[in-house]
C-alpha cells in the first residue's frame, strides 16, 4: 500500500465533516443514479444467495470459481427455461380466461361476480358488474401498457440483463476478497468487534433470504397441488401468488386466502357435486392447514431465530419498503429490520457499558 506523507493530521472535526462530506455525496450519488441500482442490487443478492454453494464446490473439487460460476449458469438456465416453457401457456390462458369473460354472461367467471348485482359490505355498496369491469379493463391496460417497453425497450432490457449477469458472476468470483478487503481495513483495535457484528448481520441476511427462497418455492408448490386437487380454477396464478405474497409476513397469507376463496366461491364448476360456498369453506381450512405446516414444520427448520422480527415492525418495514423501492424494496424491507435489529442492540450494549 503506497504511503502518504504524514505532515498534516486531520483533527478529530475535521474528520467528522470529512466522513459527512462524503456520506452526503454518497446519497446524492445513489439518488441521481436511483433508476439503474436495482440492477446491482438484484446481482447483490444473487452473488450473496449462490456464493455458499460456489465456495463449497470449489473447495471440495478443485476447479476454477470462474468455470463453476458458468457451470450455475448453465444449470439455472436450463431450469429456468423449461419450468417457463412449462408454466408461461397456462398462466397467459388463465389471464386471459379471466379476462376475456363476458360480463352479460353468468357462465363466465367474471359474469358470475357480476350478476350479484349490488353488495354491500360494511355500509357501503359496491356495483359488482361495474366493479369487474374495472377489473378487466385493468388488466388489459396492463398487458398492453407491459407490451409497449417491453417491444420498444428491447434493447435497454437486454444490456440491463447482459449487466445484472456480468455484475453477478464478478461478485461471486470475488466474494471473498471483498470481506477480506474489507477487514484488512478494519483498525487492529477495532477487529475482531467489528468482526463479530459483521458476522451477525451475515447470519441474520443470509439466514432471512435463503428463507425466503424456500417458502416462496415450497407454498407454491404446495398450493398448486391443493388447488389442483380441489379443481380451483386458476390453481397456477393462484398458486404463484401465494408464494409470492409469503414475502409480506402476516398479511400476505391473508390476502393470499381470500383470493383463493373467492375464486372457489365464484368459479363456474364445482368438483365432487360440491356447492361453490362449500368448496370455498374447504380452501379456507386448506390453506389454514397449510398455513400451520408452514409455522410449525418448515419456518423453524428454514428460518433462523436471528430474524425473528415484532410483527408492528414488520408490517411498518413492509409500507416503508414498498414506498420507498416498489417490489424491491418489500423484499428487502424485512431483512433491512432485522439488519436495523443487530445495530441496535450492539449500540444498546455500547452504550450500556460501564
Amino acid at each position: 500500500m503506497q504511503k502518504y506523507p504524514g505532515s498534516y493530521k486531520f483533527s478529530v472535526r475535521a474528520k467528522i465533516a470529512t466522513l459527512w462530506i462524503i456520506a452526503g455525496m454518497v446519497v446524492a450519488f445513489l439518488l441521481y443514479f436511483a433508476h439503474i441500482m436495482p440492477v446491482f442490487i438484484w446481482a447483490a443478492i444473487t452473488a450473496y444467495l449462490f456464493s455458499p454453494l460456489i465456495n463449497f464446490l470449489a473447495q471440495k473439487i478443485k476447479l476454477p470459481r470462474a468455470l463453476w460460476i458458468i457451470i450455475l449458469y448453465i444449470v439455472l438456465g436450463i431450469v429456468i427455461f423449461f419450468t417457463l416453457r412449462s408454466i408461461a401457456p397456462m398462466i397467459s390462458n388463465e389471464i386471459n380466461d379471466l379476462a376475456s369473460g363476458s360480463l352479460e354472461e353468468p357462465t363466465t367467471f367474471l359474469g358470475r361476480i357480476a350478476s350479484e348485482g349490488t353488495v354491500s359490505i360494511l355500509g357501503i355498496d359496491i356495483n359488482m358488474k361495474d366493479a369487474m369491469l374495472n377489473f378487466s379493463n385493468w388488466i388489459r391496460s396492463q398487458v398492453s401498457v407491459s407490451a409497449f417497453p417491453l417491444f420498444f425497450g428491447a434493447v435497454e432490457r437486454l444490456i440491463m440483463l447482459l449487466v445484472y449477469f456480468v455484475v453477478t458472476f464478478y461478485l461471486i468470483l470475488e466474494s471473498g476478497n471483498f470481506v477480506d478487503r474489507f477487514k484488512a481495513i478494519i483498525p487492529p483495535p477495532y477487529k475482531q468487534e467489528i468482526s463479530n457484528l459483521l458476522e451477525n448481520i451475515n447470519l441474520t441476511l443470509g439466514a432471512y433470504l435463503r428463507a425466503q427462497v424456500v417458502l416462496i418455492i415450497v407454498m407454491s408448490l404446495a398450493s398448486f397441488i391443493i388447488l389442483t386437487c380441489l379443481s380451483v380454477k386458476f390453481a397456477v396464478v393462484l398458486s404463484l401468488t401465494t408464494g409470492v405474497l409469503e414475502v409480506i409476513p402476516i398479511a400476505g397469507p391473508i390476502i393470499a386466502t381470500i383470493i383463493a376463496t373467492l375464486v372457489a366461491l365464484f368459479q363456474i364448476g364445482t368438483p365432487f357435486g360440491l356447492s361453490n360456498f362449500t368448496l370455498a369453506i374447504i380452501v379456507v381450512l386448506a390453506y389454514f392447514g397449510l398455513r400451520q405446516f408452514e409455522d410449525y414444520f418448515i419456518i423453524p427448520n428454514v428460518v433462523s431465530k436471528l430474524v425473528k422480527v415484532h410483527p408492528v415492525v414488520a408490517i411498518f418495514s413492509i409500507m416503508v419498503g414498498g414506498t420507498v423501492g416498489g417490489v424491491l424494496g418489500l423484499f428487502l424491507a424485512i431483512p433491512t429490520a432485522a439488519i436495523i435489529k443487530v445495530f441496535s442492540e450492539y449500540i444498546y450494549f455500547k452504550l450500556a457499558e460501564n
